[in-house]
């Protein structure tokens, strides 16, 4: 019989995959397609523990797999013709991609000497690559991500079954010019899959991202900070004790005065206080103190409370727009962004010039922006050919 349960992400072990919809306790058969993610095995129709399932745990040769189960009088091969004896009772994770194995096995037919032994290790990578996608992206969005993820897959393969070798077909009349075009064809597949994968994770991260509170994008910035202060701190003391040698213990302190610095450029005053808080209570277990009080580090909380002052008021200030012929550019202080909206859609030379000037697309915005800075209209200068700012 085969699953027909929901497919849940969990952590470890999938045990509730087990169950129907009526938590009544099901048998899935030990099959080829499903093999790849069982962990523990049983005789069918015995009340027998269950055993460890290692699915292919030696490679005896190209495409020729051992598996094996572990029982407590050791370790035994269990051949493929063997599987439907045996039932599953605990899966890794759940079969996303497990009805697509035997378009897998078509994917390879043409290209591979041993297309099941493919087919099943695409399979098996890009379900594991899949499971651990899930876990960095909210719960409200795993369902929409495996729908896609599902079908672009599939269409990857079913490109990848156009493509054929030479050495698998036979060379005779053998069109290499179609060839050619299945294989562009599946590269731009390829490329397409996993650049759609990359977005989608990092959109799931921005939105992560804007869900957390003030507070804690504070606290976790100055987690980050502390362990850098941390370490750079413990070896300057390292230095002064003699437990390191062959360092420079200007840079060191520089690091730490660089990374703060930032912070309090960005009116982070919270942030800036504690870091010169932490390294004040460092300096207090120390004979020779890492940074010395004379150092402008230690005003760099007074410097923080006046970039946020002067932040404000450049935040506070109206937004000024220039049209020029095109679209328009747009101050966005509030934003604290040097905004371009075009009339269309750029050209593809535009739009990489645009990214080599440090302009980024906002979805958001529906427009091209960078930091609000005099860098920034330097920049939008070259770009737009605008030499009256």
């Amino acid at each position: 019989m085969t699953e027909k349960v929901g497919k849940t992400v969990c952590e470890g072990t999938v045990a509730d995959l087990m169950k129907d919809k009526t938590g009544k306790q099901t048998v899935v058969t030990l099959t080829r397609k499903n093999a790849y993610r069982v962990k523990k095995i049983r005789e069918q129709g015995t009340d027998d523990e269950a055993v460890l399932f290692h699915f292919r745990k030696r490679c005896t040769g190209m495409g020729s797999y051992v598996h094996t189960i572990e029982a407590a009088d050791g370790e035994t091969e269990l051949h493929p013709s063997e599987f439907e004896k045996w039932e599953a009772v605990e899966f890794l994770y759940p079969g996303y991609l497990e009805d697509l194995l035997d378009a897998a096995y078509n994917a390879y037919r043409w290209n591979s000497f041993e297309p099941e032994a493919r087919a099943e290790t695409d399979i098996m990578q890009y379900e594991k690559q899949l499971v651990e996608d899930l876990k960095q992206i909210p719960e409200e969005k795993q369902n929409e991500y495996v729908s896609a993820y599902h079908s672009k897959f599939s269409a990857l393969l079913n490109s990848l079954s156009r493509c054929a070798s030479p050495m698998v077909t036979g060379p005779a009349k053998f069109n290499c010019q179609r060839n050619n075009k299945a294989l562009d064809a599946y590269q731009n597949r390829f490329d397409e899959f996993h650049d759609w994968r990359n977005r989608f994770k990092a959109a799931m991260e921005r939105m992560k991202e804007a869900a957390k509170s003030e507070e804690q994008k504070q606290e976790e910035a100055w987690n980050r900070l502390k362990r850098d202060i941390t370490s750079s701190a413990q070896t300057i003391h390292d230095i002064d004790t003699g437990k390191a040698r062959g360092y420079s213990r200007a840079l060191f302190v520089s690091s730490i005065l660089n990374k703060v610095s930032t912070y309090a450029g960005k009116g982070e005053v919270e942030i800036v206080q504690k870091a010169v808080d932490f390294i004040t209570d460092f300096n207090a277990q120390c004979k020779k103190p890492v940074i010395t009080p004379r150092n402008r580090f230690f005003q760099l909380p007074e410097m923080a409370r006046q970039a946020r002052l002067k932040l404000q008021e450049i935040r506070e200030r109206e937004n000024r727009e220039l049209k020029f012929e095109g679209g328009t550019l747009v101050w966005n202080y509030e934003a604290d962004r040097l905004q371009i909206l075009f009339d269309s859609i750029p050209d593809d030379q535009r739009r990489k010039e645009l990214k080599s000037y440090g302009f980024k697309w906002s979805p958001r915005y529906q427009a091209w922006q960078r930091q609000l800075t005099q860098n920034a209209v330097y920049a939008v200068k070259r770009v737009l050919n605008l030499q009256n700012l």
